[in-house]
């Protein structure tokens, strides 16, 4: 059970969702167990982006099952930014969780990233995501480490380049000294990259945190080579937006003028890729699919509009 808001530390962990209830209840079940040690309390947001609510009715019965102290609320313009923005706005506490819907952690996971701001002296803390696989996923896909999130050792502080928001815990401060938010213009991606850089940009500072992991749910649905390929494109958009907020023009052209040769030259190395076995094909293609993206980008042309994953 959660413990009482009698602390004098508050976190609120805030969780956005889309039609995966599943997958939300795992999450919830291993929330209401987290450790305290007695060093603060937590409550938990829940923001559905579905304007039907189709996660109300598992968040109520969970919060009535497991005695938990959640906040459920409903976002009905479907971005990511759009939610995230609203889940701040409810979360009540100093310190702010972020956690994906479709990752769990481990029941000290809260301690451990509220030890580490502490520990430092930061405005907050990342941890690593690792995939979970309910059953067994085809060996190209593993081989290919597509799934794999790159981490960095405790106490490294980190650029904005190496930041996200599935796995997160931030000083309330860090949104309301700036009046910052999560960007409603990066709608597919990104948006959390954009808020680290213009966090950084001010002066305030985060660390990897590598006794606080969370476990990303792979499902069978994420086994295809469509999904990296759509996955890839969606993110060399992103990148390109990226490069022109943070960048100046010199920078900007280079980069435009690397994708614009990657991509015709991992195109024509996809096929010897190929040859050397289907987890370097995809990975071959999957950059293809990136710098192919981010070079239309270039020219203001999106190739893929929506996330659906």
């Amino acid at each position: 059970m959660i413990p009482s808001v009698t602390a004098p530390e508050h976190v609120s962990v805030c969780v956005c969702t889309y039609r995966r209830n599943q997958l939300l209840e795992w999450l919830l079940r291993n929330l209401a167990v987290q450790r305290t040690d007695g060093l603060f309390a937590y409550s938990v947001v829940v923001v559905d982006n579905d304007a039907e609510g189709g996660a109300r009715d598992t968040v109520a019965r969970l919060a009535a099952d497991l005695g938990m102290d959640v906040t459920y609320s409903i976002e009905p313009e479907r971005t990511i930014p759009a939610a995230r923005n609203h889940a701040v706005r409810l979360a009540r506490g100093n310190y702010i969780g972020i956690i994906d819907d479709d990752e769990f952690p481990p029941p000290d996971w809260l301690l451990k990233m509220y030890e580490g701001v502490r520990t430092f002296a930061v405005d907050g803390a990342l941890g690593p995501v690792h995939p979970f696989f309910v059953q067994t996923p085809p060996a190209w896909l593993v081989k290919s480490r597509l799934c794999e999130l790159p981490s960095w050792r405790t106490g490294t502080l980190l650029h904005w380049s190496q930041t996200r928001t599935g796995n997160v815990l931030l000083k309330r401060e860090v949104f309301d000294r700036h009046g910052l938010v999560f960007d409603p213009r990066f709608k597919t991606g990104g948006t959390d990259q954009e808020f680290f850089r213009q966090a950084m940009a001010r002066g305030c500072r985060f660390v990897a945190v590598q006794e606080g992991p969370v476990y990303e749910v792979v499902p069978p649905a994420r086994w295809t080579r469509r999904y990296w390929i759509k996955r890839a494109m969606v993110n060399g958009f992103n990148a390109k937006r990226y490069a022109a907020r943070g960048m100046n023009w010199t920078r900007r052209t280079v980069l435009a003028l690397k994708s614009m040769i990657a991509a015709p030259a991992y195109a024509l190395a996809t096929p010897l890729c190929a040859c050397l076995g289907q987890h370097r094909f995809i990975q071959c293609a999957e950059k293809g699919a990136y710098h192919f993206s981010r070079a239309f980008a270039t020219f203001g042309v999106e190739l893929w509009k929506w996330r659906d994953f």
